[in-house]
Protein backbone atom coordinates (compact mmCIF):
# COMPACT_ATOMS: atom_id res chain seq x y z
CA UNK A 1 0.00 0.00 0.00
CA UNK A 2 1.23 3.22 -0.69
CA UNK A 3 2.52 5.04 2.33
CA UNK A 4 1.09 8.83 3.74
CA UNK A 5 1.77 12.13 1.91
CA UNK A 6 3.20 14.63 4.52
CA UNK A 7 0.79 18.01 4.29
CA UNK A 8 3.78 19.69 2.67
CA UNK A 9 2.85 18.13 -0.42
CA UNK A 10 -0.62 19.49 -1.14
CA UNK A 11 0.03 22.13 -3.69
CA UNK A 12 1.17 19.61 -5.79
CA UNK A 13 -1.64 17.27 -4.89
CA UNK A 14 -4.27 20.20 -5.50
CA UNK A 15 -2.98 21.02 -8.88
CA UNK A 16 -3.43 17.89 -10.77
CA UNK A 17 -7.35 18.18 -11.35
CA UNK A 18 -8.99 -4.28 -13.27
CA UNK A 19 -10.34 -4.58 -16.20
CA UNK A 20 -10.47 -7.74 -18.69
CA UNK A 21 -7.92 -7.63 -21.34
CA UNK A 22 -9.44 -5.36 -23.94
CA UNK A 23 -12.29 -8.02 -26.24
CA UNK A 24 -12.89 -6.70 -29.33
CA UNK A 25 -14.32 -9.49 -31.15
CA UNK A 26 -17.58 -9.99 -28.48
CA UNK A 27 -20.95 -8.44 -28.92
CA UNK A 28 -21.41 -5.09 -26.78
CA UNK A 29 -22.45 -5.04 -24.05
CA UNK A 30 -24.57 -8.38 -23.79
CA UNK A 31 -24.97 -10.83 -21.17
CA UNK A 32 -27.32 -13.47 -19.83
CA UNK A 33 -29.02 -12.44 -16.59
CA UNK A 34 -27.99 -15.51 -14.70
CA UNK A 35 -24.62 -16.48 -15.98
CA UNK A 36 -21.36 -15.30 -14.46
CA UNK A 37 -19.83 -12.25 -14.97
CA UNK A 38 -16.60 -11.94 -17.48
CA UNK A 39 -13.34 -12.37 -16.41
CA UNK A 40 -11.95 -9.21 -14.61
CA UNK A 41 -16.08 -8.15 -13.50
CA UNK A 42 -18.08 -8.43 -10.81
CA UNK A 43 -21.71 -9.56 -10.95
CA UNK A 44 -23.92 -5.88 -9.29
CA UNK A 45 -27.65 -7.76 -8.11
CA UNK A 46 -30.54 -5.72 -8.69
CA UNK A 47 -32.16 -3.73 -5.70
CA UNK A 48 -33.43 -0.78 -4.43
CA UNK A 49 -31.33 2.39 -2.75
CA UNK A 50 -31.65 5.69 -1.41
CA UNK A 51 -29.80 8.09 -3.94
CA UNK A 52 -27.77 11.18 -2.82
CA UNK A 53 -27.65 12.73 0.64
CA UNK A 54 -30.36 13.98 3.39
CA UNK A 55 -31.61 17.24 4.22
CA UNK A 56 -29.05 19.39 4.92
CA UNK A 57 -26.02 17.28 4.52
CA UNK A 58 -23.93 17.14 1.01
CA UNK A 59 -24.05 19.40 -1.44
CA UNK A 60 -27.17 20.85 -3.01
CA UNK A 61 -26.38 19.10 -6.03
CA UNK A 62 -26.56 15.83 -3.91
CA UNK A 63 -30.60 16.50 -2.86
CA UNK A 64 -33.13 15.42 -2.68
CA UNK A 65 -32.67 11.96 -1.73
CA UNK A 66 -34.32 9.36 -3.58
CA UNK A 67 -35.62 6.01 -4.28
CA UNK A 68 -33.74 4.55 -7.27
CA UNK A 69 -34.20 0.57 -9.12
CA UNK A 70 -31.60 -0.55 -10.42
CA UNK A 71 -31.05 -3.70 -12.71
CA UNK A 72 -28.43 -6.74 -12.02
CA UNK A 73 -25.29 -5.89 -14.13
CA UNK A 74 -21.65 -6.47 -14.14
CA UNK A 75 -18.92 -3.55 -13.49
CA UNK A 76 -15.17 -3.93 -14.01
CA UNK A 77 -13.68 -5.06 -10.78
CA UNK A 78 -10.92 -2.22 -11.52
CA UNK A 79 -10.43 1.18 -12.62
CA UNK A 80 -9.09 0.81 -16.58
CA UNK A 81 -5.65 0.17 -16.37
CA UNK A 82 -3.34 2.07 -18.62
CA UNK A 83 -1.42 -0.89 -20.24
CA UNK A 84 -5.42 -1.75 -21.22
CA UNK A 85 -6.24 1.40 -22.46
CA UNK A 86 -2.75 1.33 -24.69
CA UNK A 87 -3.94 -1.59 -26.58
CA UNK A 88 -7.18 -0.01 -27.74
CA UNK A 89 -4.91 3.05 -28.81
CA UNK A 90 -2.91 0.64 -30.84
CA UNK A 91 -5.28 -0.89 -32.61
CA UNK A 92 -6.65 2.83 -33.42
CA UNK A 93 -10.05 2.16 -31.68
CA UNK A 94 -9.02 4.82 -28.74
CA UNK A 95 -7.42 8.00 -29.25
CA UNK A 96 -4.05 9.04 -27.45
CA UNK A 97 -4.67 9.78 -23.83
CA UNK A 98 -3.78 13.90 -23.49
CA UNK A 99 -0.40 14.86 -21.52
CA UNK A 100 -0.37 17.72 -18.85
CA UNK A 101 3.16 16.45 -18.09
CA UNK A 102 4.39 14.24 -14.89
CA UNK A 103 0.60 13.52 -13.50
CA UNK A 104 -0.67 11.39 -16.86
CA UNK A 105 0.05 8.27 -16.72
CA UNK A 106 0.22 6.72 -20.25
CA UNK A 107 3.10 9.20 -21.64
CA UNK A 108 5.36 7.92 -18.60
CA UNK A 109 4.86 4.12 -19.02
CA UNK A 110 8.31 3.38 -20.11
CA UNK A 111 9.72 5.87 -16.95
CA UNK A 112 8.09 3.17 -14.47
CA UNK A 113 5.51 0.82 -13.46
CA UNK A 114 2.56 2.67 -14.64
CA UNK A 115 1.43 0.42 -16.77
CA UNK A 116 -0.75 -1.73 -14.02
CA UNK A 117 -1.68 2.32 -12.87
CA UNK A 118 -5.37 3.63 -13.37
CA UNK A 119 -5.34 5.33 -17.15
CA UNK A 120 -6.18 8.62 -16.75
CA UNK A 121 -5.93 12.19 -18.79
CA UNK A 122 -8.60 10.85 -20.73
CA UNK A 123 -11.92 12.62 -21.81
CA UNK A 124 -15.64 11.04 -21.99
CA UNK A 125 -14.95 10.21 -25.37
CA UNK A 126 -11.90 8.11 -24.94
CA UNK A 127 -13.37 6.52 -21.80
CA UNK A 128 -17.24 5.86 -24.34
CA UNK A 129 -14.31 4.84 -27.15
CA UNK A 130 -12.79 2.19 -24.83
CA UNK A 131 -15.72 0.82 -22.74
CA UNK A 132 -16.85 0.11 -26.96
CA UNK A 133 -13.58 -1.49 -28.02
CA UNK A 134 -13.66 -3.69 -24.81
CA UNK A 135 -17.10 -4.78 -25.60
CA UNK A 136 -18.68 -2.94 -22.85
CA UNK A 137 -20.07 0.48 -21.64
CA UNK A 138 -19.48 3.36 -19.27
CA UNK A 139 -22.02 3.12 -16.26
CA UNK A 140 -24.51 5.37 -15.70
CA UNK A 141 -24.65 7.52 -12.43
CA UNK A 142 -27.19 5.74 -10.91
CA UNK A 143 -25.36 2.56 -11.60
CA UNK A 144 -22.43 3.57 -10.03
CA UNK A 145 -23.34 5.17 -6.79
CA UNK A 146 -25.79 1.66 -6.75
CA UNK A 147 -22.17 0.16 -6.85
CA UNK A 148 -20.18 2.10 -4.59
CA UNK A 149 -22.51 2.24 -1.55
CA UNK A 150 -23.18 -1.33 -1.95
CA UNK A 151 -26.45 -0.93 -2.56
CA UNK A 152 -29.01 -0.80 0.25
CA UNK A 153 -26.04 -0.58 2.81
CA UNK A 154 -25.82 2.83 2.01
CA UNK A 155 -22.60 3.18 2.34
CA UNK A 156 -20.58 6.76 2.86
CA UNK A 157 -17.24 5.28 1.13
CA UNK A 158 -17.07 2.13 -0.56
CA UNK A 159 -15.31 0.46 2.30
CA UNK A 160 -17.87 1.91 5.20
CA UNK A 161 -18.36 4.85 7.56
CA UNK A 162 -14.78 5.63 8.33
CA UNK A 163 -13.06 8.56 7.08
CA UNK A 164 -10.50 7.75 4.47
CA UNK A 165 -6.64 7.26 5.30
CA UNK A 166 -3.47 5.84 3.26
CA UNK A 167 -4.58 2.21 4.39
CA UNK A 168 -8.28 2.38 3.11
CA UNK A 169 -7.85 4.48 -0.77
CA UNK A 170 -5.40 5.96 -2.78
CA UNK A 171 -6.42 9.48 -1.22
CA UNK A 172 -3.62 12.61 -0.55
CA UNK A 173 -1.52 11.15 -2.57
CA UNK A 174 1.27 12.33 -5.28
CA UNK A 175 -0.36 10.70 -8.45
CA UNK A 176 -1.81 7.76 -8.84
CA UNK A 177 -1.77 3.94 -7.30
CA UNK A 178 -1.76 0.62 -8.67
CA UNK A 179 -4.80 -0.85 -9.22
CA UNK A 180 -6.36 -2.86 -6.75
CA UNK A 181 -3.21 -1.56 -4.12
CA UNK A 182 -5.95 -1.42 -1.58
CA UNK A 183 -8.63 -3.62 -0.22
CA UNK A 184 -12.01 -4.25 -2.18
CA UNK A 185 -15.08 -2.66 -0.75
CA UNK A 186 -18.76 -2.65 -1.76
CA UNK A 187 -19.45 -5.99 -3.72
CA UNK A 188 -15.78 -6.55 -3.75
CA UNK A 189 -15.32 -3.62 -5.90
CA UNK A 190 -11.74 -2.32 -5.63
CA UNK A 191 -11.07 1.50 -5.69
CA UNK A 192 -14.37 3.05 -5.85
CA UNK A 193 -13.34 5.62 -3.48
CA UNK A 194 -9.89 7.28 -4.41
CA UNK A 195 -7.39 6.55 -7.42
CA UNK A 196 -9.10 8.52 -10.00
CA UNK A 197 -12.64 10.18 -10.45
CA UNK A 198 -14.81 7.54 -13.10
CA UNK A 199 -16.60 8.83 -15.92
CA UNK A 200 -20.31 7.73 -16.30
CA UNK A 201 -22.53 7.60 -19.09
CA UNK A 202 -24.38 10.27 -17.30
CA UNK A 203 -25.76 13.99 -18.34
CA UNK A 204 -25.47 16.38 -15.13
CA UNK A 205 -28.96 17.12 -14.26
CA UNK A 206 -30.78 18.10 -10.48
CA UNK A 207 -32.69 15.49 -8.64
CA UNK A 208 -33.84 12.90 -8.31
CA UNK A 209 -34.84 12.94 -12.65
CA UNK A 210 -32.31 11.11 -14.60
CA UNK A 211 -31.37 13.95 -17.06
CA UNK A 212 -31.19 12.93 -20.98
CA UNK A 213 -29.41 15.25 -22.65
CA UNK A 214 -27.09 18.24 -20.93
CA UNK A 215 -23.66 19.49 -21.56
CA UNK A 216 -21.50 18.28 -18.35
CA UNK A 217 -21.12 14.33 -17.85
CA UNK A 218 -21.24 13.37 -14.36
CA UNK A 219 -17.71 11.76 -12.95
CA UNK A 220 -17.74 9.92 -9.54
CA UNK A 221 -15.42 8.64 -6.73
CA UNK A 222 -13.38 11.22 -5.64
CA UNK A 223 -9.48 10.96 -6.67
CA UNK A 224 -5.74 10.51 -5.48
CA UNK A 225 -5.41 14.43 -5.63
CA UNK A 226 -7.30 14.75 -2.99
CA UNK A 227 -7.17 15.83 0.46
CA UNK A 228 -10.73 16.57 2.57
CA UNK A 229 -12.88 13.18 2.72
CA UNK A 230 -15.73 14.62 1.54
CA UNK A 231 -14.30 14.32 -1.99
CA UNK A 232 -14.27 10.58 -2.06
CA UNK A 233 -18.10 10.27 -0.13
CA UNK A 234 -20.43 7.88 -3.19
CA UNK A 235 -22.87 10.73 -2.80
CA UNK A 236 -20.53 13.47 -4.12
CA UNK A 237 -20.85 14.23 -7.88
CA UNK A 238 -18.68 15.82 -10.01
CA UNK A 239 -18.86 16.85 -13.39
CA UNK A 240 -16.70 18.00 -17.11
CA UNK A 241 -17.60 18.89 -20.54
CA UNK A 242 -17.18 15.79 -22.42
CA UNK A 243 -13.98 17.61 -24.07
CA UNK A 244 -12.45 18.04 -20.63
CA UNK A 245 -9.80 16.33 -18.62
CA UNK A 246 -7.75 15.55 -15.89
CA UNK A 247 -4.78 14.01 -14.74
CA UNK A 248 -6.92 12.86 -11.84
CA UNK A 249 -9.96 11.23 -14.37
CA UNK A 250 -10.07 7.70 -15.86
CA UNK A 251 -13.06 5.19 -16.22
CA UNK A 252 -14.04 1.77 -15.02
CA UNK A 253 -16.69 -0.39 -18.07
CA UNK A 254 -19.98 -1.79 -17.28
CA UNK A 255 -21.72 -4.79 -18.65
CA UNK A 256 -25.57 -4.84 -19.11
CA UNK A 257 -27.45 -8.75 -18.43
CA UNK A 258 -30.13 -8.88 -20.67
CA UNK A 259 -32.69 -9.36 -20.19
CA UNK A 260 -32.88 -6.58 -17.62
CA UNK A 261 -33.28 -8.74 -14.12
CA UNK A 262 -34.98 -6.01 -11.97
CA UNK A 263 -35.62 -6.13 -7.77
CA UNK A 264 -38.80 -7.59 -6.65
CA UNK A 265 -41.22 -4.94 -6.66
CA UNK A 266 -40.34 -3.04 -9.94
CA UNK A 267 -40.28 -4.04 -13.91
CA UNK A 268 -38.90 -2.95 -16.76
CA UNK A 269 -39.71 -0.04 -18.31
CA UNK A 270 -37.81 2.30 -21.36
CA UNK A 271 -34.16 0.69 -20.52
CA UNK A 272 -34.28 0.88 -16.59
CA UNK A 273 -36.23 -0.31 -13.38
CA UNK A 274 -39.50 0.99 -11.95
CA UNK A 275 -41.14 0.09 -8.77
CA UNK A 276 -44.65 -1.31 -9.52
CA UNK A 277 -45.56 -2.16 -6.19
CA UNK A 278 -45.23 -1.53 -2.26
CA UNK A 279 -44.00 1.72 -0.48
CA UNK A 280 -41.34 3.70 -2.00
CA UNK A 281 -38.56 4.15 0.54
CA UNK A 282 -37.78 8.15 1.73
CA UNK A 283 -34.59 9.39 2.96
CA UNK A 284 -34.65 9.80 7.28
CA UNK A 285 -37.22 12.15 8.62
CA UNK A 286 -39.32 12.01 5.69
CA UNK A 287 -42.34 9.77 4.99
CA UNK A 288 -44.27 8.62 1.85
CA UNK A 289 -47.45 10.34 1.63
CA UNK A 290 -48.96 8.51 -1.23
CA UNK A 291 -47.37 10.85 -3.80
CA UNK A 292 -43.97 12.05 -2.49
CA UNK A 293 -41.72 11.52 0.34
CA UNK A 294 -42.67 15.05 2.91
CA UNK A 295 -41.78 15.93 6.17
CA UNK A 296 -44.35 13.54 8.65
CA UNK A 297 -46.17 12.13 5.60
CA UNK A 298 -48.03 15.75 4.83
CA UNK A 299 -48.95 16.92 1.81
CA UNK A 300 -46.60 17.26 -1.06
CA UNK A 301 -45.66 20.85 -1.54
CA UNK A 302 -46.99 22.76 -4.80
CA UNK A 303 -45.34 23.38 -7.76
CA UNK A 304 -42.62 25.56 -7.18
CA UNK A 305 -41.77 25.07 -3.83
CA UNK A 306 -39.38 23.07 -2.65
CA UNK A 307 -38.20 20.48 0.43
CA UNK A 308 -35.64 22.31 2.53
CA UNK A 309 -32.10 21.68 1.07
CA UNK A 310 -33.64 20.10 -2.31
CA UNK A 311 -32.29 22.82 -4.41
CA UNK A 312 -30.23 22.41 -7.91
CA UNK A 313 -27.23 24.63 -7.95
CA UNK A 314 -27.63 28.11 -7.78
CA UNK A 315 -27.29 30.24 -11.76
CA UNK A 316 -25.02 32.51 -12.43
CA UNK A 317 -24.45 34.79 -10.05
CA UNK A 318 -21.62 38.12 -9.38
CA UNK A 319 -18.40 36.54 -7.63
CA UNK A 320 -17.09 37.96 -4.77
CA UNK A 321 -13.94 37.81 -2.66
CA UNK A 322 -14.07 36.90 0.98
CA UNK A 323 -10.88 37.37 3.28
CA UNK A 324 -11.39 33.98 5.18
CA UNK A 325 -8.32 34.13 8.26
CA UNK A 326 -9.56 31.13 10.13
CA UNK A 327 -7.80 29.04 7.15
CA UNK A 328 -4.72 30.79 7.02
CA UNK A 329 -2.84 27.95 9.53
CA UNK A 330 -4.13 25.75 6.72
CA UNK A 331 -3.00 27.94 4.06
CA UNK A 332 0.65 28.60 5.90
CA UNK A 333 1.34 24.32 6.51
CA UNK A 334 0.21 23.20 2.88
CA UNK A 335 1.13 26.05 0.32
CA UNK A 336 4.40 27.72 0.44
CA UNK A 337 3.93 31.30 -0.32
CA UNK A 338 0.77 31.70 -0.17
CA UNK A 339 -0.28 32.39 3.56
CA UNK A 340 -3.81 34.23 3.25
CA UNK A 341 -6.99 32.15 2.75
CA UNK A 342 -9.82 33.78 0.89
CA UNK A 343 -13.04 32.83 -0.25
CA UNK A 344 -14.63 33.33 -3.87
CA UNK A 345 -18.38 33.10 -4.17
CA UNK A 346 -20.92 32.83 -6.90
CA UNK A 347 -20.90 32.10 -10.38
CA UNK A 348 -19.62 28.83 -11.43
CA UNK A 349 -16.42 26.57 -10.62
CA UNK A 350 -14.64 27.12 -14.14
CA UNK A 351 -15.95 31.04 -13.58
CA UNK A 352 -14.54 31.70 -10.40
CA UNK A 353 -10.68 30.15 -11.45
CA UNK A 354 -10.21 32.93 -13.54
CA UNK A 355 -10.09 35.98 -11.27
CA UNK A 356 -8.37 33.49 -8.48
CA UNK A 357 -5.70 32.65 -11.04
CA UNK A 358 -5.45 35.88 -11.95
CA UNK A 359 -4.65 36.71 -8.19
CA UNK A 360 -1.85 34.14 -8.16
CA UNK A 361 -3.96 31.89 -6.08
CA UNK A 362 -4.09 28.36 -5.51
CA UNK A 363 -7.71 26.43 -4.65
CA UNK A 364 -7.76 24.48 -1.33
CA UNK A 365 -11.17 23.08 -1.28
CA UNK A 366 -14.23 23.96 -3.17
CA UNK A 367 -18.22 23.34 -3.12
CA UNK A 368 -20.86 23.91 -5.73
CA UNK A 369 -21.23 27.65 -5.43
CA UNK A 370 -17.60 28.90 -3.64
CA UNK A 371 -13.76 28.19 -3.89
CA UNK A 372 -11.85 28.36 -0.82
CA UNK A 373 -8.29 29.83 -2.20
CA UNK A 374 -4.70 30.08 -0.02
CA UNK A 375 -3.01 33.41 -1.78
CA UNK A 376 0.10 35.65 -1.54
CA UNK A 377 0.07 38.31 1.08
Amino acid sequence: MSPAVPGVVASAIETADAAPEPDAGGPPDAGHPDGPAPAGMITVPAGFFLMGSPVEHGGPEERPMHEVAVAAFDLDDTEVKTRDYAACVTAGACPKTHDDGHFCNAPRVTEGDRADHPVNCVDAHAADAYCTFAGKRLPTEREWEYAARGGAEERRYSWGEADPSSERACYFHIGTCPVASFPPGAFGLHDMSGNVWEWTSSWFGPYPDEARTGTHRVYRGGSWSRRFPKWLSTAMRNRYEPDQWSASIGMRCARSRLPLLCPPDSEPRDGACVRSRGTPQCEPTLLWNGDSCTPGGGPTPKPGISLPGSGAPPEEQPITRARTPENDGDCKAHYAGKPAAYRYSGATFHARNRPLEAAGCTRRDMGSTWTSVCCPQ
